[in-house]
């Protein structure tokens, strides 16, 4: 629809003409009417009509003084000049203002709907032509672009800076932004030509930059904004939604502002560096030189990754256990933290995690049979850990894994601390068991968590834990078991330090006990 803005200090002819005719069965809607050449001005910059009708004799400034003002701002700007009376000098003056046409009052019906009909062809024609020009503008600065940011020699910048000028591109500052579309597997250039085609219409309307492709990458080479903070928010939003119209993500990276078209291709390669190490920024939006990389402590040699992973598998696997999950988010940060320092790339990263998820869960569901169903609707949840793009989010989803798998346990009144302790030394009394390793997941000290155990059992919590394997190898030994077999699977790696406690706690060493109960 082609809008139109009524002039006439006459109600009942602005009234008249809205009425007139069926604007719309024609193409056009009348946007609204002014009573005055002030009002008037006011409703053209509100609304910037296709087509003002403007009576030429009104009170304060006439009709020709309006029109030789707007004629100023927009020279094509359609008019048609309404008079109640045939005055030549009037319409000379008004001819030379480039007006289209002098109606006499009362309007003739015929006589404006045929100019009307005329126009609308007229108007098409020009928004086609205009569209066209807007497209070969945005190609040929698209170029330009691509031919400065690849172009490596050291003339290049220099021998665009011509074109650039012509093109309106000698700006004051430049930066480059990247995005990276995470598309299907063996998806089609599709998706990616209709956000870079919505993309380029809305950044050249709003001023925002030059849109265009390199390599898999789509780009935009922003202008410098006094508003930058507010135009940096609006573009993400505006990618963001235009990438999710085609069912997809994206990673966004901006490059470091520079001054001169000779910088420009550093901004793109430090706007690349960003997109290559995207998956250790804590970034939601825009990855750009103020984005902080995830903090990693003093370095660590890849051989000492392993070492340290198992004391905190082994707390992750406790605090699933007795369902201290409030536990888990610091934990697999720590995890992560020790991988970074190491140097571990995005993909050994989420391969570690995979097997640190899986490992906790099949161990897990040996202990508990309720999680059987659980464990085999889990491998589908987490395959996703290969497809998160940044370690805050993988850390997260991580997180909900594990807290639903702890939370398919099923617990009864054994909440009560020394209970859940016990629980888990009878049930883990083989593995490298220390009070505080356990008082980390119940978070109490080791000093305060060992006065409840030996207040309640009577025992300290080692000497608990030695009657406990001592009482399993004499089961063992009963069995038929060799002394040494017997100490490694109930936990004593030193077989002498076995003989010792044994001795100790049932008053004859090993041997002595398997010849006098064998008696």
């Amino acid at each position: 629809m082609y809008s139109v803005l009524i002039v006439d200090d006459e109600l009942a002819i602005r009234e008249g003409l809205a009425t007139l005719l069926d604007w719309e069965s024609l193409g056009y809607v009348v946007v609204d009417t002014a009573a005055n050449a002030i009002e008037a001005k006011h409703k053209y910059e509100l609304h910037s009509p296709d087509l003002m009708i403007i009576d030429i004799r009104m009170p304060g400034r006439d009709g020709l003084e309006l029109i030789k003002e707007l004629r100023e701002d927009d020279p094509e700007l359609h008019i048609i000049i309404l008079s109640g009376y045939a005055d030549f000098s009037y319409a000379k003056r008004a001819m030379s203002l480039g007006i289209d046409n002098y109606l006499l009052k009362p309007v003739d019906e015929d006589e404006l709907h045929l100019y009307l009909t005329n126009l609308s062809a007229e108007l098409a024609a020009r928004a086609v032509h205009r569209k066209k020009d807007a497209a070969v503008k945005i190609w040929s600065r698209e170029r330009l672009v691509q031919s400065l940011l690849l172009d490596n020699g050291p003339q290049a910048p220099a021998a665009l800076e011509g074109p650039a000028q012509e093109s309106g591109l000698l700006w004051d500052s430049y930066q480059v932004v990247l995005i990276r579309l995470l598309l299907q597997d063996n998806a089609d250039n599709g998706p990616s030509t209709a956000v870079k085609t919505r993309l380029a219409a809305s950044f050249e309307e709003q001023e925002w930059g030059i849109v265009f492709s390199l390599d898999s990458y789509l780009g935009v080479l922003l202008q410098p904004s006094y508003q930058k903070e507010l135009v940096r928010q609006l573009m993400v939003r505006n990618i963001r939604e235009a990438v999710t119209a085609q069912g997809l993500e994206c990673i966004i990276t901006a490059g470091d502002m520079v001054d001169s078209l000779e910088e420009v291709p550093a901004s793109k390669e430090s706007a690349l560096t960003r997109m290559k190490e995207h998956f250790f920024y804590d970034e939601p939006g825009m990855i750009g030189p103020d984005s902080l990389k995830l903090k990693t402590g003093l370095p660590v040699k890849p051989e000492e990754v392993e070492p340290g992973l198992a004391p905190v598998t082994e707390r992750l696997y406790f605090a699933m256990d007795i369902g201290s999950l409030n536990l888990l988010p610091s934990l697999i940060q720590e995890a992560g933290a020790l991988m970074i320092a190491a140097g571990y790339s995005e993909m050994a990263i989420k391969s570690r995690y995979v097997r640190l998820v899986t490992h906790l869960m099949n161990k897990l569901s040996l202990q508990y049979r309720e999680l059987e169903l659980l464990h085999s609707r889990m491998d589908e949840q987490v395959e996703q850990i290969y497809k998160h793009t940044s370690l805050p989010k993988l850390q997260s989803h991580i997180n909900g894994l594990l807290e639903q798998y702890a939370g398919g346990i099923k617990r009864d009144d054994m909440e009560v601390l020394i209970k859940r302790m016990l629980n888990l030394i009878h049930r883990h009394y083989p593995e490298n068991l220390k009070l505080e390793t356990l008082a980390d997941v119940f978070t109490y000290s080791s000093a305060y968590l060992g006065k409840l155990f030996k207040s309640s059992t009577g025992l300290s919590f080692n000497s608990y834990l030695d009657n406990i394997r001592i009482g399993k190898a004499k089961e063992l030994l009963d069995q038929g078991c060799k002394i040494h077999q017997a100490a490694s699977e109930v936990g004593f790696s030193d077989v002498d330090y076995f003989r010792e406690k044994f001795k100790k706690l049932e008053g004859l060493s090993p041997s002595d006990y398997r010849r006098k109960n064998s008696i």
